[in-house]
């Protein structure tokens, strides 16, 4: 009963941010991107997975559930060449909870500079970077609770836009039936400065999903339904196969992907996502592969150590 009224609450408190709002409307598009490798072979599907650095940036109470120190470095190959890299860091026992930090960074790459009439003036560079601290608790048995601050600065050129956001959220296991139900909600804030005179809105999200681990496979499987605020509702599905002690599948999809099709034959593909990740001893290499359809793919590297 405590936890459902938890659940009311936050939705309550969240839901406003998401009524109305049109597609790309939202600025600091790249508040968007996946973090992870292993969540994004899932498509994202993480909302409901404690126990994962991750979850800094899904939902924050699911570090909760991490029993030793542990750091992660993340690359992104974007479309365009655009490189991203997130670095996150937890510490469990952090007085009553567990603590959690992370940066993320997309370089856009250097572009040429020209005034009106086409004149070479140089080049110029644009990047975004967002620093999140979380931290959560487990104030009664089986539930977590998480909440996250962050600061985003955007730049191009001289100009720059910079913002604070809040995130939280909730998770439920149920362990005797290897469930577990979440929300979220994360960039919920203010933007304090503009590139030039107005002020671009943050892409707020709502997440509610769960997953269940499959009693006779080794098989853990996901769901969540998201919204942006400049966007309709969407749904994710993923998957988690333990192929051995060491070797695990990943499979997802994506249901924005429709939105990324534009009538061209690689479309098919779209909002699919495939991933595998390999243990040794306390370190897991993991690898994503995210098709955009025709309009390309992404490919995600995460390193991931306890100590």
């Amino acid at each position: 009963m405590k936890f459902r009224f938890l659940c009311l609450s936050l939705f309550l408190v969240a839901q406003p941010i998401w009524a109305g709002g049109q597609n790309g409307t939202a600025g600091f598009q790249f508040l968007k991107t996946q973090m992870g490798a292993r969540p994004a072979g899932q498509a994202g599907a993480f909302v409901a997975i404690a126990g994962d650095i991750h979850a800094i940036h899904y939902n924050p109470a699911g570090i909760a559930a991490i029993a030793t120190r542990c750091a992660s470095f993340t690359y992104l190959r974007h479309v365009l060449d655009f490189n991203s890299g997130y670095i996150a860091y937890v510490q469990p026992r952090s007085g009553p909870g567990t603590l959690g930090v992370s940066i993320a960074y997309m370089d856009y790459g250097s572009f040429e500079k020209r005034e009106q009439y086409g004149e070479y003036l140089g080049e110029f560079v644009a990047n975004t970077i967002a620093f999140n601290g979380a931290y959560a608790m487990e104030p009664l048995k089986n539930l977590y609770a998480g909440v996250g601050a962050k600061y985003i600065r955007s730049s191009i050129d001289s100009y720059a836009s910079d913002a604070v956001a809040l995130d939280g959220g909730l998770l439920y296991a149920i362990p005797s039936e290897n469930i577990t139900v979440a929300v979220s909600f994360a960039n919920v804030g203010k933007v304090l400065s503009a590139f030039i005179s107005v002020k671009d809105k943050l892409p707020a999200v709502l997440r509610i999903g769960g997953s269940k681990g499959l009693a006779h496979l080794p098989l853990v499987f996901s769901v969540n339904l998201y919204k942006y605020s400049d966007e309709d509702w969407h749904g994710a599905l993923g998957g988690e196969f333990k192929l051995s002690e060491n070797a695990l599948l990943r499979l997802g999809y994506d249901q924005a992907g429709r939105d990324l099709k534009v009538d061209a034959s690689g479309d098919r593909l779209a909002g699919l996502s495939l991933g595998f990740g390999m243990i040794w001893r306390t370190l897991s290499i993991d690898y994503a592969f995210s098709s955009l359809g025709e309009i390309g793919s992404l490919n995600r590297f995460t390193l991931t150590g306890s100590f």
